[in-house]
């Protein structure tokens, strides 16, 4: 109820109808940069690197999902992007579909790179499985550009339980997606966030006062509402390798508010712990409504809450007013800069929806306690390193 579509400090820029697109051959949609553990963007031998779902532009825009790949992107400037091509060797991924993760610099190593992901697999009924997974592989590069090698397999690393977490039998309607891999600087043991949905089976549980909370007393809950079970989830390491996990309790849920919390993330700012989600309007429970973006929420006790939502919504950068699905799957950086990708663009002429499949403009959100406020914007696609990651010598010809 308190979401405002209007205020421009949680507002993306317009983005018109004749925007700028990567690859005319390729869908891209969810993005992120090659990182340290820590969140923070690194630079290769020059190179800024970027990862996306990407698949074929024959495709129709919204039957791309059952078709995803994870592609890569260099650059010298953080924003004139060359493909390099598919991450993953057609051999590592085990089910159909390869979603959304993080790709980081193993710690301590020269070039070892670790691309957490969501392995999926389709049926006639939708998403039958989705694990996350693990594959690892290495970065090389030389003055002309970046390749990779290795990512020949994957290491399934947890699925949803039924206990914390909505598995298949449930709801075959469930989410379980998107590891975002960190350590925690509280305890310095390595954690991940993800999307899930409340343990429950679906249509089941009532929403009860705690779930409703402080609104006006005229306010009818729909009877759908219970429907929508959205939750972030987090699992902690159990090995050095980051390939055993164990499951905990959920952060954050959303029973009877969102079905929807996807691609979490996490900043550790002035003492303070942002946990930050993307969602749709399209996914609030009947009679709710709420702006395409990047939501957020704030604990002053670290990664395990509790959270209260920042600017007293939760609303961190949603659409404009004008163009409220222009933009979507935006990850905020250490940095403050949040990149996005273009999703749908509504042709004020004619009315007509344009699919955008390429990276929305940049912006700047500062965090300011329990308040955001976006304040710059910058070039389509600006992704930039926030250092170089630290590499000792080693031979650059290509084997």
């Amino acid at each position: 109820m308190k979401v405002n579509k209007f205020d421009l400090t949680t507002s993306m820029p317009e983005i018109g109808t004749d925007f700028p697109i990567m690859r005319d051959d390729l869908w891209l949609w969810d993005t992120w940069p090659l990182r340290d553990i820590n969140g923070n963007p690194v630079s290769f031998k020059g190179w800024n690197v970027i990862f996306s779902l990407v698949a074929d532009r024959n495709i129709p825009w919204n039957d791309r999902h059952s078709h995803a790949r994870i592609g890569y992107f260099y650059s010298k400037d953080g924003k004139s992007w060359v493909y390099g091509g598919h991450l993953l060797q057609e051999s590592a991924n085990t089910r159909t579909a390869e979603w959304s993760g993080g790709t980081i610099m193993a710690p301590g190593s020269r070039n070892q790179v670790e691309t957490f992901f969501t392995s999926t697999l389709f049926d006639k009924n939708g998403v039958r499985e989705a694990v996350a997974a693990v594959t690892k592989g290495r970065i090389y590069a030389d003055s002309e550009g970046v390749w990779f090698k290795g990512f020949d397999q994957s290491t399934d690393l947890f699925q949803a339980d039924g206990l914390f977490y909505q598995n298949y039998a449930e709801n075959n309607l469930w989410n379980f997606r998107d590891p975002h891999v960190f350590i925690n600087p509280e305890d310095g043991e390595t954690y991940a966030l993800f999307e899930a949905n409340v343990a429950t089976v679906r249509g089941e549980d009532d929403i009860g006062e705690d779930e409703i909370g402080p609104v006006p007393a005229n306010t009818v809950v729909p009877k759908d509402a219970n429907l929508c079970s959205a939750s972030i989830g987090i699992a902690r390491c159990l090995s050095p390798d980051r390939t055993e996990w164990e499951l905990l309790p959920p952060l954050l849920t959303a029973f009877g508010v969102n079905d929807q919390m996807e691609r979490p993330h996490v900043i550790f700012q002035n003492g303070l712990t942002y946990l930050f989600t993307i969602s749709h309007d399209s996914t609030y429970a009947d009679g709710l409504t709420g702006s395409d973006g990047l939501y957020g929420f704030v604990s002053e006790n670290g990664i395990f809450g509790p959270y209260e939502p920042l600017n007293g919504s939760g609303l961190v950068l949603g659409g404009p007013a004008s163009q409220p699905t222009e933009a979507y799957a935006h990850y905020i950086m250490n940095n403050g800069l949040v990149e996005s990708f273009i999703n749908e663009i509504i042709d004020p002429k004619s009315g007509k929806v344009i699919a955008g499949g390429s990276l929305a403009p940049t912006v700047r959100v500062e965090l300011q306690g329990h308040e955001t406020f976006a304040t710059e914007v910058f070039d389509y696609g600006y992704i930039p390193a926030s250092y170089a990651w630290p590499v000792w010598p080693f031979p650059d010809r290509r084997k």
